[in-house]
């Protein structure tokens, strides 16, 4: 049952047509038949209408009280595998290359016809080398193979606790996301190729094409970001 369905099947359970729910939200009926026909989607605060008018609460009318919980699955893709390839394989160019140059840093200081301005360019262009390695070791870090290992990042923020996450394989069938301050919830819910995150804080992005893994280590890796912005206000 899609999200539209449900809001159907509630209007239609509490006896109102198109038109009497149009009504109580201030939208046109043909608002309704839109989401209805999954065509759009309500913004959170009509959502939160909605369960106010249908006397349920959000899961209820995202999930359905007979439907299985965060139906859908989240499937890793072959871009994991060639991402992974693409940073091995630049972290190895760059170990190569600080190697190089560490070895010739050390050689060119022997030799005195170089002036000390040269050896110490020379050896500051190899920290920054280094330094470029060690941002792309740890960018390498955070995009991990396991679902599970996918929340360590957030250690800091994030209470994980048992049943936040269902993983099946390499698959992420449900992921709860419980935050200290400004996000005090998240849920993410998969259904015929989109998110939907849903915050506590009246909040609720709706994030397409999520195709695989990746995609939704980005979108958490992004609301992470935000987050600590909002908090360094």
């Amino acid at each position: 049952m899609t999200f539209g369905e449900r809001i159907r099947t509630n209007r239609i359970k509490n006896n109102m047509s198109q038109k009497q729910l149009a009504e109580l939200l201030n939208v046109t009926p043909q608002t309704i038949s839109k989401w209805e026909n999954d065509l759009s989607e309500p913004g959170f605060q009509m959502i939160t209408d909605m369960t106010n008018i249908f006397h349920i609460s959000h899961d209820e009318l995202f999930i359905g009280e007979t439907e299985i919980l965060y139906k859908g699955s989240i499937y890793t893709a072959t871009k994991d595998l060639r991402m992974k390839k693409y940073y091995d394989f630049f972290v190895g160019f760059l170990i190569f290359l600080s190697l190089a140059m560490i070895i010739t840093t050390a050689y060119i200081s022997t030799i005195e016809i170089l002036t000390w301005h040269f050896t110490f360019g020379f050896g500051i262009f190899t920290m920054f080398w280094l330094f470029l390695l060690f941002m792309i070791a740890r960018w390498r870090y955070i995009y991990l193979d396991s679902p599970n290992d996918l929340l360590d990042i957030y250690h800091d923020k994030v209470v994980i606790q048992k049943g936040d996450l269902t993983v099946q394989g390499n698959i992420i069938k449900r992921i709860d996301i419980k935050k200290y301050q400004f996000y005090t919830g998240i849920r993410v819910y998969e259904n015929n190729g989109y998110l939907k995150i849903l915050t506590t804080d009246n909040q609720m992005l709706v994030v397409r094409d999520i195709i695989d893994i990746e995609d939704l280590k980005k979108v958490i890796y992004k609301v992470k970001i935000n987050n600590n912005k909002e908090e360094t206000k």
